[in-house]
């Protein structure tokens, strides 16, 4: 994340007429000590947590003073439940806590409660909500994804027809600790029956940065495909596509390689801002984040009219999607096809960097202090809209539900507009 520059916007709190304590709470991140030993104290506390540290309230529709009057009597009902029968089910905690946080727009959201006294029988003590496991499947074009391309990859390629060929495919797994997870890459390079080629890229997340740094199979893979791009002679090239389907996300600065590699002048690519201050609107202003060019890899796609389709999918999520919407809005040639993704665009600060803004993750993954809520550090905002909760809509809707989940069509759609553009 590239640094920013904090300048404070003061602007006041609403407060709500049953509450008898102080709007305002002290953001005190992760890893903080159990503030609570009651059910009622343990609302009372995330909910003023998140008042102070949620970065979407401008865009959240949740009325947040009127769920804590609607919930408030209930957790006190809780609390004299555990006094007469000496537990309480973690399921009615967690449809508490559900209704409280469940329709919250921050689609990275994850948050984490310990049940204080669990019943003897519960298989959990914990309850675990994802608002955006809530929303994606009642979107009318959900469908059940197995959740890594790579497999469909290789059924496509076991049964490819003759419209295109397939001249290299290289495909590798690389470690990227930053991220602490594994990323998978197939390179492609498709051609045509009139010998043009196409450069294609599938990456499970969005770790090119930390990749290439380390110089491993990665590594080489990456620079197999960018130098597709780049020296393709013009009459050879019909395009480029990049693959974002069940792309789990990753690091801001591989824009550096997938749109820097394309400009010829510093560009803004987005805006950002995070919560500097406990009030709900109390924000930072609008930073630009900028793209240099990237001379490495550098072609003027633009001048030379070479279309880049990025195809995305409803399990394009977090980089996965910005990368698509920035793309989109920056590069002229650009074309996007596939289904709306998933809607999780707030950029995320590494953990424990309380210091830069007043918001973010906040308590301990073990739950020793009862809680732990993952939640985006910063708002993005793409050609002046903040597309939380929304995700992405394609240029080209083509919907996998309408096919089974197949691979195959989206692909299709990708190949055809090149080949008509």
């Amino acid at each position: 994340m590239k640094k920013i520059i904090t300048i404070a916007v003061i602007l006041v709190l609403i407060g709500t007429s049953c509450r008898k304590q102080a709007d305002y709470m002290p953001y005190i991140g992760e890893n903080g000590e159990l503030a609570y030993s009651t059910y009622t104290e343990q609302f009372d506390y995330l909910w003023k947590v998140l008042s102070t540290g949620y970065v979407f309230w401008d865009v959240d529709t949740t009325d947040w003073d009127a769920a804590y009057n609607r919930y408030y009597p209930k957790f006190q009902e809780l609390d004299k439940k555990y006094e007469q029968v000496g537990y309480v089910s973690t399921d009615e905690l967690r449809e508490l806590y559900t209704g409280l946080v469940g329709g919250m727009v921050d689609h990275h959201m994850s948050f984490r409660v310990r049940n204080l006294h669990p019943a003897p029988d519960d298989q959990s003590s914990a309850v675990y909500i994802t608002p955006y496991s809530l929303e994606i499947p009642t979107r009318d074009y959900y469908f059940e994804s197995a959740g890594d391309e790579s497999m469909g990859i290789q059924l496509f390629l076991q049964n490819i027809e003759t419209q295109y060929t397939v001249e290299v495919h290289e495909e590798c797994t690389d470690y990227a600790p930053e991220l602490g997870m594994t990323i998978r890459y197939h390179y492609i390079l498709f051609k045509l029956p009139d010998g043009r080629k196409i450069p294609y890229l599938w990456q499970s997340s969005a770790g090119i940065t930390p990749v290439m740094l380390q110089n491993g199979v990665g590594a080489q893979l990456l620079d197999h495909y960018f130098r597709a791009i780049v020296e393709t002679p013009r009459n050879e090239l019909a395009g480029i596509i990049l693959d974002n389907r069940c792309n789990r996300g990753g690091y801001q600065d591989d824009l550096d390689y997938l749109v820097g590699n394309y400009l010829n002048e510093r560009t803004e690519i987005m805006k950002t801002r995070y919560k500097e201050g406990p009030g709900r609107l109390e924000h930072s202003v609008w930073t630009p984040y900028y793209i240099e060019p990237n001379k490495t890899y550098h072609r003027d796609i633009t001048a030379e009219n070479i279309p880049y389709v990025v195809i995305c999918d409803i399990n394009s999520v977090s980089m996965g999607e910005i990368e698509p919407m920035t793309i989109k809005a920056v590069l002229p040639t650009a074309h996007t096809i596939g289904e709306r993704t998933h809607g999780g665009t707030g950029p995320l600060q590494p953990a424990n960097c309380i210091d830069l803004n007043y918001g973010g993750p906040f308590g301990d993954q073990s739950l020793a202090c009862g809680h732990y809520v993952y939640t985006s550090s910063f708002e993005a905002q793409i050609c002046g809209k903040v597309w939380e909760g929304i995700g992405h809509t394609p240029d080209e809707i083509v919907l996998r539900k309408n096919y089974n989940g197949d691979f195959r069509p989206q692909l299709d759609a990708a190949m055809r507009y090149i080949q008509e553009r």
